[in-house]
C-alpha cells in the first residue's frame, strides 16, 4: 500500500501533494527583475483560520497559454503576465513566514515527500510558521519567461549567481508584501544556501529582511568534496564547457514526466532489491555519501517522479569551477570576458563579510559534498554565525536532509528549536 501511494505521488504536483497530505496549498506566480516567472508553493494547516483570497486569485490557468508537459516552444505572452500582476493581495498573517529553498536539480516537492507531520514543510507548518516553498528558475515549476521559451539558449543563460541575485530577492519581497511582515526566516539546503550567500554579499540590503538563515549542508567552499562523480565531472570540465557552447547544451536533467513517473519509478518499485540498491548507489550515494541507512526504498518511485527537476548547464559548470578554484567566486567566463565583466582576468570572490544575517549551520561528516574543513572555513568567513551543529548520526549524508527516515528526529525538530529561540 505504501508503494502504491508513493507511485501515485510521483504523478502529483507539489500543490497536489500538499493537499493530498491534508494541508491547504496555494500556488503563487512571481516575476523577477529579469523577467523569469517563478512558482512558490505556500503550505497552510488544515484548520487555518487566516482570511485569504481564493486560490483563483493566485493561480492562473496556464493551459490556455502553454502546456509545460507537452510543449516547451512558447514564451509567456505579455497579457498573461498582466493577469498575474493584477492578482489581489492576501490579508496579512500573524504567523512568521519561512522561505524554504531547494538544492541543485530539485524543486519544492523535496520538502513534502516524507508526508504529513514528517516532511520539513509540514513540521514547520505544525509549529505555527507560514511556510513558503521556493522554486529556482529553470526547474519544473519555473520555466516561464516574458520573451524566451525553454528552447531558447537565452533562457538558460544563468548560473546559480542569477538565482541568488534575482530569484531570492523577488521571493522575499513578494512574501513580505503579501504577509505584511518586515522580516522572514530563510532555510536553504545545498544550492539553496549558495544562492543565499550570493544575495547577502551582492545585495546586502536584503540581509535586513531576513531575521535568521538556517544553512543545511552548506555549499560555498567545496574544494575538499569527496564525491567520485563530481571529481570525474571536474576532470572533464573543459570538455563540458566546450560542449555547452559548441553543441548548444544549455540545460541538464529536465523533468520528464513520462520517463520519471512511468519507466524509472516503475523500475525502482518492481525490480529486485539488489538491483535497486545498486541503482540508488549510482544516482545518490556516489554523490551524497556511502553507508547511510536512511533512504526508504518505498519512497523511490515518489522521489524519482520529482527528481531531477532540471537546471541550467551553467549551474553545474559553476560548481565545478568552485571545486577547481577552491574558492567561492563568480562565474569564470574566460580571461577576456572576465576582464570586461569584472575588470580582472580572474573572477572575484564573493564578499561573505557582507552577509550580516544571523546564520545557523547544520552539517554531517558523511556528506561527500560538504567536507568539514570547507564548512568550518565558511563559518569563519561569515560575520554573524549563531552556531555550527553537526548531525549526530555519523552516516547521515547529503540526501538524508531531504528524505532520511529519521530526518525529523535528527534534524527537523532541532531546526524548529533554533527558530523558536531566535
Amino acid at each position: 500500500m505504501k508503494e502504491i501511494m508513493n507511485q501515485d505521488e510521483a504523478d502529483m504536483t507539489t500543490h497536489e501533494l500538499i493537499e493530498s497530505h491534508g494541508y491547504i496549498a496555494e500556488t503563487h506566480h512571481i516575476w523577477t527583475e529579469d523577467d523569469y516567472r517563478l512558482d512558490v508553493h505556500r503550505v497552510l494547516p488544515p484548520d487555518d483560520r487566516i482570511p485569504s483570497v481564493s486560490l483563483e486569485a493566485h493561480t492562473v490557468d496556464w493551459t490556455a497559454v502553454i502546456d509545460y508537459d507537452k510543449n516547451h516552444n512558447s514564451s509567456i505572452p505579455p497579457e498573461s503576465c498582466d493577469r498575474v500582476s493584477e492578482a489581489p493581495g492576501i490579508v496579512a498573517s500573524s504567523k512568521v513566514p519561512v522561505l524554504v529553498f531547494h538544492g541543485l536539480l530539485s524543486s519544492s516537492a523535496d520538502w513534502v515527500l516524507l508526508g504529513s507531520h514528517n516532511a520539513l514543510a509540514y513540521i514547520l507548518c505544525d509549529n505555527g510558521y507560514d511556510v513558503w516553498l521556493g522554486n529556482a528558475r529553470g526547474n519544473s515549476y519555473s520555466r516561464g519567461h516574458k520573451r524566451y521559451s525553454v528552447n531558447d539558449s537565452e533562457f538558460w543563460n544563468f548560473s546559480w549567481h542569477e538565482i541568488g541575485y534575482y530569484d531570492i530577492p523577488a521571493l522575499i519581497d513578494y512574501i513580505l508584501d503579501k504577509t505584511g511582515h518586515e522580516k522572514l526566516y530563510y532555510i536553504g539546503y545545498s544550492q539553496g544556501t549558495t544562492v543565499f550567500y550570493v544575495m547577502g554579499s551582492e545585495r546586502p540590503e536584503y540581509n535586513d529582511k531576513v531575521k535568521s538563515m538556517i544553512s543545511l549542508a552548506p555549499i560555498a567552499y567545496i574544494g575538499n568534496q569527496k564525491s567520485p562523480l563530481l571529481k570525474c565531472l571536474v576532470y572533464f570540465l573543459p570538455l563540458l564547457e566546450w560542449g555547452s557552447v559548441v553543441c548548444n547544451i544549455n540545460h541538464c536533467f529536465p523533468r520528464n514526466k513520462w520517463w520519471q513517473t512511468r519507466i524509472l519509478s516503475s523500475f525502482v518499485r518492481t525490480a529486485p532489491r539488489a538491483m535497486t540498491r545498486g541503482f540508488c548507489y549510482c544516482w545518490f550515494h556516489l554523490i551524497a555519501g556511502f553507508g547511510s541507512n536512511q533512504l526508504d526504498k518505498s519512497m523511490l518511485p515518489a522521489i524519482f517522479g520529482h527528481f531531477p527537476a532540471g537546471a541550467s548547464t551553467k549551474q553545474v559548470l559553476h560548481f565545478a569551477q568552485l571545486i577547481n578554484s577552491k574558492s567561492f567566486q563568480k562565474y569564470d567566463h574566460g580571461a577576456k570576458l572576465n576582464k570586461t565583466l569584472y575588470g580582472s582576468t580572474v573572477p572575484p570572490e564573493y564578499n561573505l563579510s557582507k552577509v550580516k544575517t544571523p546564520v545557523t549551520i547544520f552539517y554531517s561528516e558523511n556528506d561527500f559534498l560538504t567536507h568539514t574543513t570547507d564548512v568550518l572555513k565558511l563559518a569563519r568567513k561569515l560575520p554573524n554565525i549563531i552556531q555550527v551543529k553537526k548531525i549526530k548520526y555519523e552516516k547521515f549524508n547529503h540526501i538524508d536532509y531531504l528524505w532520511g527516515r529519521d530526518a525529523k528526529a535528527l534534524l527537523y525538530t532541532k531546526i524548529v528549536k533554533v527558530l523558536k529561540k531566535l
